[in-house]
């Protein structure tokens, strides 16, 4: 035990200062990975925490990991993951935008939801993608950050169309593209204001359904993308390019 315990130390160390080594961690770890902005911070630079954990998808290796480097390769941007509550909490007083994807239980923790609802109404820039579109339980999270709930998803190869080409966040990404992933049937509320961007190729459903919109929010510049189950998604170029658009323009770029 005292074994495994020196070498799991050593293992998350090494995290701290290689990001990519997330990858050899357990996809449900919630064990915080010390990783943490610059200091002073660069000027022109924008601080992204990215912020995931939980069930079904292997959030270290693809959210915090390959993510985080499709964003540091953009360049001007500096960017700590971590899968854990504390850390996400402290990461957050410091960061310009958040990237949120999680859907384990402590995200619906009135710690972590009041300190969401801080981060947007102080003006801050959040994207949140794939699980983070789910259909959550948390008291007012999908009305405010989502605009709507995804119930369901299919799974497979299917199209994207861009309905939006003058957005800032489809600059770049080409009108068509084809992508391997979980297709979520997300379901817009009739009330939310949104701007849908681009939209998946009908999947039991009536229609083409929203995959990448704008939620029109009175304080915060909010984007969503339901993309990015596993490795096809995430070294998909369209998507690296949504992402990083996302990113920028949330936060002011």
């Amino acid at each position: 035990m005292k074994t495994n315990r020196l070498t799991r130390r050593a293992l998350l160390c090494a995290i701290a200062l290689v990001p990519a080594l997330a990858q050899a961690l357990p996809p449900d770890t919630t064990e915080p990975m010390g990783q943490s902005f610059a200091e002073p911070k660069p000027a022109k630079s924008l601080r992204v925490a990215i912020v995931g954990s939980g069930s079904s998808h292997d959030f270290p290796k693809y959210f915090l990991g390959t993510d985080s480097e499709t964003l540091k390769a953009a360049g001007d941007i500096d960017v700590a993951a971590t899968p854990n509550l504390a850390e996400a909490l402290k990461l957050m007083e410091q960061a310009d935008v958040l990237v949120f994807s999680g859907n384990h239980n402590q995200y619906g923790s009135d710690e972590f939801q009041k300190a969401l609802n801080k981060f947007a109404d102080d003006g801050k820039g959040l994207v949140f993608v794939h699980a983070a579109t789910w259909a959550h339980p948390w008291k007012g999270y999908n009305d405010r950050f989502i605009g709507g709930r995804t119930p369901s998803h299919g799974y497979g190869e299917f199209k994207v169309t861009v309905t939006d080409k003058k957005a800032a966040i489809t600059k770049d990404v080409p009108e068509f593209f084809d992508i391997t992933d979980e297709n979520y049937r997300f379901q817009l509320n009739k009330r939310a204001k949104v701007d849908v961007c681009c939209e998946n190729a009908a999947d039991q459903t009536d229609g083409p359904i929203p995959s990448v919109w704008v939620v029109k929010d009175r304080k915060a510049k909010i984007v969503c993308i339901t993309l990015g189950h596993a490795e096809e998604a995430h070294n998909n170029p369209a998507y690296k390019q949504l992402l990083t658009n996302a990113v920028k323009w949330v936060g002011g770029k």
